[in-house]
């Protein structure tokens, strides 16, 4: 990888799928600015049985196939639409949008089998009452406009 090192991947290097660990590279190369893995618990792989669907999920895929990442730059709805559309061009077919994420807004990416051609599953996570909930993409990127 030429834009990321091993130990940024918390111990999951090893275990990321090859094409999640290419198209993230070429992400960050093509987005110009930095891209932080998420050093929160589980934003890389996890260990959650069999039955856990989760992409981030090593006992079912037998790899990390996702991978969560604060990218600098996210400042406005541009911005955050604008990445979502280069994940999606970098070949990302699961984008979330979590736009309350500290420091800065983020991304979960990663390289699930889509359902059809050019399908992208695309959700966001926003606070409710203090807790967050899973929301489309468009009410995420609405509720990131309206506090930025």
């Amino acid at each position: 990888m030429k834009h990321f090192k091993p130990e940024e991947f918390g111990g999951w290097y090893d275990q990321l799928n090859p094409s999640l660990k290419r198209n993230l590279d070429d992400l960050r190369g093509a987005w110009g600015q930095p891209i932080v893995i998420s050093p929160v618990k589980g934003a890389v792989g996890r260990k959650k049985g069999k039955a856990n669907t989760s992409q981030h999920n090593v006992d079912r895929w037998g790899e990390v196939r996702a991978v969560d990442v604060m990218p600098v730059g996210i400042k406005t709805l541009n911005d955050a639409r604008l990445f979502r559309a280069m994940a999606e061009d970098h070949g990302f077919a699961g984008i979330g949008f979590y736009p309350f994420w500290n420091p800065r807004p983020g991304f979960h990416l990663d390289i699930r089998v889509a359902e059809c051609e050019g399908c992208v599953a695309q959700w966001g996570g926003v606070l409710y009452k203090g807790k967050q909930i899973y929301v489309g993409m468009a009410t995420a990127l609405n509720k990131f406009a309206r506090n930025n």
